[in-house]
This record gives structure tokens, sequence and C-alpha cells, in this order.
């Protein structure tokens, strides 16, 4: 499941942004880290639901 990333932002394309751009830019990238964040605790969650699960499969 690979999601395209956005283009890649680079020290002089930065530099050439206006002030309402960047603002722009770090609310789209927080709203990112946030999504992650949440894919990772999902993740997690799946995690022990698995671990959980081949423990009882083991002991059965």
């Amino acid at each position: 499941m690979e999601k395209k990333l956005g283009p890649k932002l680079d020290r002089d394309i930065l530099k050439q942004l206006g002030t309402e751009q960047l603002v722009g830019v770090i609310i789209d990238q927080g709203k990112s880290i946030e999504n992650l964040i949440n894919r990772v605790v999902e993740l997690e969650k799946e995690i022990e639901k698995l671990k959980v699960s081949g423990d009882l499969e083991t002991i059965t």
C-alpha cells in the first residue's frame, strides 16, 4: 500500500516561498504528521491483538 508523497521540499524551494505559502506548508506537514501518528497507533494496536491471538493459539 504505497502512498504518493508530495513534492520534496528542499531548502532552496522553501526560501523562495512567501509567508502565507510557508504557513500552508507547515499546516499540511502537521496534518500529515498527525495522520501518521494515528496510523502508527492503529498498527500498534493490531500488533498487540495479533500477539495475544498468537499466544492463545500456542496455549490451546
